[in-house]
């Protein structure tokens, strides 16, 4: 049995959700799904009064009802039974300030016990965290936990105050954290909850269902492990993010989507070596929306495909027409790309074609992505990351070091470019801790032979601090704000920053000897001999 999908058409083994084993209790469910199906047939097949007693016959027909609206891993109610008791308990009578409760549970980064430790301790974990969730539910107040997906579960609680039902949250966030020991080690695990409820007559089952399935995904935006109770900001946040998603998929068919371009600056030199390709969206009712907002937006709707193509498309075209207006001056481009795009099986053969198609070189190209991106190891996307590297495209890791960095990975993946995060980069010079993970950073980019971005400087101090750390290229605006693609040739022509005379004077010889750091042998020398060239030193282009 897939732990992933939900068993509407079958009924609970015996035991099933007493903490035996899963494959104690796949076996048990097989066998009697087998003699629940033979039962069926029986009464489809009856002819002749006499062959069944109406006693065994009506014990066959509750048999099979209950079957048809229980979970066959936890012996749970399904989606079916809840609705039809949430409905009846919405259209009773109500007393006194007592209103009708959901609680929404997901539980957290479950998809990662049962890629690593398989899909029978996967099916023992739900089976030990049902039996928490009954734990947790006070018995007389008529409450039902359901399961309603792989790793979801709903609990009606019919007589419920805010006061109870943020005590009965906090209980399942308690019971849930708490270890399981399976396939003799101990996994942790976390809970987002999500709460809804209201006086009877006052919503349909429906409703409320949205209502707390809203809260839910809050709590899982907010950083999971905790609970969040549905209001009217979340109404309107989830109203907004609707209307969102269904105009990116009109703006996508219509190439509404547009590209600006944040320059990349020389800390040596001041002159612009390369741009970021950063996606833009005219909303026709919101206005210009951030890429913060809809960006994410396009993640869950599995939109980031299409938009992540455009812009890669787009922003190639436009690096190929300003090779042609700036002969001799090339450019290095770098564009995101999701995790989605990566793991998509044409998506190598999309960058193949949009490189044939514009002419540029593949060195000029570098596509970045977040750490979070590798955090299961996925294998088609360490593949598509190899071949890009095959390819001579280069890769950088965006925000570096923000999230769960790991040295063996970044020892064992084509990644060339780190990027350093604003977050680190707002605390320069002053603060110590930014100043000595960048200079961290830094230190272990040389050592393994990658290049360096630093991101988000605002501030003259953040650029001299950089560059007298070694740090070679920068973006920020301090140099320029994104762009359109118009306003990029003329700031070839002047450098866009430059040093005070006066910095290298008081800063002694600290920044001449900082100047002279060159990344491990085994990266490419003359991407910082020639810093104005950074991403059109690899040879060769192939496909």
């Amino acid at each position: 049995m897939d732990n992933a999908k939900q068993q509407d058409s079958l009924s609970p083994a015996p035991g099933a959700s007493t903490g035996e084993t899963p494959r104690s209790t796949r076996h048990l469910n097989i066998r009697y799904t087998d003699r629940l199906l033979a039962s069926a047939e029986m009464l489809l097949s009856l002819r002749d009064p006499q062959v069944s007693s109406q006693q065994d016959t009506l014990a066959l027909i509750a048999d099979l009802i209950h079957a048809a609206t229980h979970d066959v891993l936890t012996g749970m109610p399904t989606r079916s039974l809840l609705l039809s008791r949430l409905e009846h308990e919405l259209t009773r009578v109500a007393i006194d300030d007592e209103q009708v409760g959901l609680l929404f549970v997901d539980l957290d980064n479950f998809k990662q016990v049962n890629d690593t430790l398989g899909h029978d301790s996967g099916d023992e974990l739900l089976c030990e965290v049902s039996r928490r969730l009954h734990e947790c539910v006070k018995p007389g107040v008529g409450s039902i936990v359901s399961r309603v997906g792989g790793d979801e579960f709903v609990i009606l609680y019919p007589r419920a105050t805010i006061e109870s039902e943020d005590e009965l949250a906090a209980r399942i966030l308690q019971a849930v954290t708490q270890p399981v020991r399976i396939a003799g080690r101990d996994v942790a695990t976390s809970a987002s909850i999500g709460m809804a409820s209201c006086t009877p007559g006052t919503q349909t089952a429906e409703e409320l269902m949205q209502n707390a399935d809203t809260a839910l995904y809050a709590a899982k935006a907010s950083g999971r492990n905790r609970m969040v109770r549905f209001n009217d900001e979340l109404q309107a946040r989830a109203s907004r993010r609707m209307q969102i998603e269904s105009d990116l998929r009109v703006a996508l068919r219509e190439k509404q989507l547009f590209v600006h371009y944040q320059p990349q600056v020389s800390l040596v030199t001041g002159r612009l070596v390369g741009v970021e390709a950063l996606a833009r969206w005219h909303h026709p009712e919101y206005g210009m929306l951030s890429p913060l907002e809809f960006i994410p937006i396009a993640e869950d709707s599995r939109l980031i495909g299409e938009l992540g193509r455009q812009v890669l498309r787009s922003a190639c075209q436009q690096l190929a027409a300003w090779a042609v207006a700036l002969p001799g001056r090339p450019l290095s481009l770098t564009v995101n790309v999701s995790p989605r795009q990566l793991g998509d099986p044409d998506f190598i053969t999309e960058v193949q074609a949009i490189l044939r198609q514009t002419g540029i070189n593949h060195s000029s190209l570098c596509l970045e992505l977040t750490e979070s991106a590798l955090a299961n190891q996925d294998a088609e996307i360490l593949a598509s990351l190899h071949r890009l590297h095959e390819m001579g495209i280069y890769v950088a890791f965006d925000d570096f070091a923000t999230e769960s960095s790991s040295l063996a990975r970044l020892r064992d993946l084509p990644i060339e470019v780190l990027k350093i995060d604003k977050s680190f980069i707002d605390g320069l010079p002053t603060e110590p801790g930014d100043t000595a993970v960048v200079s961290s950073i830094l230190s272990l980019a040389f050592a393994t032979g990658k290049h360096v971005i630093a991101e988000g400087i605002e501030r003259i101090e953040q650029a001299l601090a950089l560059r007298s750390m070694g740090c070679h290229v920068a973006q920020g605006y301090l140099f320029s704000k994104p762009v359109d693609a118009a306003l990029i040739v003329p700031m070839m022509d002047s450098p866009l920053w430059q040093a005070p005379v006066s910095w290298g004077v008081q800063s002694g010889t600290t920044a001449s000897a900082s100047l002279t750091r060159r990344a491990h042998p085994t990266f490419i020398e003359e991407f910082l001999d020639q810093i104005g060239v950074p991403m059109g030193v690899k040879t060769g282009n192939a496909t």
